[in-house]
């Protein structure tokens, strides 16, 4: 699966644009602010319905503009092409195409274009709150587990309401014996995804480090959740009187987190900005590892300014994983025109370049497109 063509019109500082991809490696250079991460975000909101930078959708629309359209055309497997679309006004409802249909709900979309980013805003994996890691938790499970975006929505629909009447004066019982087994049977679902998750990952993220950094440390993840305890249904009883003083639900999947350590320490208290941002790669490898393993096919990935802060050997062992592992469709961004060229000369294969100048994308041929023409 990859992209093979997208146009954009007004999405933040591209006015208008239409590129033609490689399958292999797709690389974008240009100064910082110029629109690089802009395109990778276009490709990412295709796949999810939403920016990754966590941002309302209406401020993504170009300045001065009243809407933005996005549409990109996706070679699949047995030569099937689809064609999705999607438009975003000022006013009214975000709409998305799938071949010409409407969605009427965006979360069947979701998965159909797995896809993988990795940018700086992931160092709040680390840093952030327990809500971060929650996040990362539903955009992977949401890619491969094609009832869970929905399992999660009406989780948060029901707990909403509980919360809602553990403020009123009188809660009536038998409206939250209710919605306490309607919840109980949403958290548990989720819960044992979650934990089947964090079980298959931990796997990929000690390998993957390993041969990041081949240093001696020890990486490791944990799922920690109230749920580990006992069911929902359980704790809901047991910490009911609890919930009516304080007026929200005390306990559940909402609580949920992952801890990362290095050599059995938080790796957030420990870890360096080297061994930190070597962890994140790691865990984005293995994101992309699981999901080519639960598809049967590989994501996009979009490797956003990485090698910024990655020394000479890292970034080697960086590209020689992308090449070897089975890894699709990738693009990269980069500042660094000669290390850019240097990205292409060592991967090799199918490749197209860039530069990015003010929301403009200049294809230049590369010594790779020459040979393909030539062979």
């Amino acid at each position: 699966m990859h992209l093979s063509r997208l146009l954009i019109s007004h999405f933040k500082n591209i006015d208008q644009a239409g590129l033609e991809f490689s399958p292999g490696i797709n690389v974008l250079y240009g100064d910082n602010g110029e629109g690089k991460t802009n395109l990778l975000d276009a490709i990412y909101y295709l796949s999810v319905c939403k920016s990754a930078l966590s941002i309302p959708d209406r401020s993504v629309i170009r300045h001065e503009s009243h809407e933005f359209t996005l549409f990109g055309e996706y070679a699949m497997e047995k030569g099937i092409t689809e064609k999705i679309s999607c438009s975003v006004p000022l006013q009214g409802d975000k709409i998305f195409q799938r071949n010409g249909k409407r969605y009427e709900k965006l979360s069947l979309h979701v998965g159909l274009l797995p896809v993988v980013m990795v940018s700086p805003q992931d160092i709040s994996l680390v840093y952030g709150s327990g809500e971060e890691r929650r996040k990362y938790m539903n955009f992977l499970l949401s890619q491969t587990e094609p009832d869970y975006l929905q399992t999660v929505l009406e989780y948060k629909k029901i707990l909403h309401q509980r919360n809602k009447l553990l403020k009123s004066e009188r809660v009536p019982e038998d409206v939250l014996q209710v919605l306490d087994a309607t919840l109980s049977s949403r958290a548990d679902r989720i819960h044992a995804w979650r934990s089947e998750l964090c079980h298959l990952l931990r796997p990929h993220v000690t390998r993957y480090y390993s041969l990041l950094a081949s240093d001696k440390e020890h990486v490791d993840l944990s799922y920690d959740s109230d749920l580990n305890r006992a069911p929902m249904k359980a704790l809901l009883e047991k910490y009911l009187e609890r919930d009516k003083v304080l007026q929200f639900t005390s306990s559940g999947i909402q609580r949920d987190d992952i801890h990362f350590s290095l050599d059995s320490h938080s790796l957030k208290v420990c870890g360096s900005q080297g061994q930190q941002k070597t962890f994140l790669l790691a865990l984005k490898l293995a994101q992309f590892a699981l999901i080519k393993q639960m598809k049967g096919m590989a994501p996009i990935m979009l490797l956003d300014d990485v090698f910024d802060k990655l020394d000479a050997q890292r970034v080697s062992r960086l590209l020689h994983l992308v090449v070897e592992d089975g890894f699709g469709q990738i693009f990269i961004t980069d500042s660094n025109k000669v290390r850019v060229e240097e990205i292409i000369r060592a991967l090799g294969g199918p490749s197209k370049i860039f530069r990015v100048k003010e929301g403009v994308f200049t294809h230049e041929k590369t010594e790779n497109e020459a040979a393909e023409r030539n062979t």
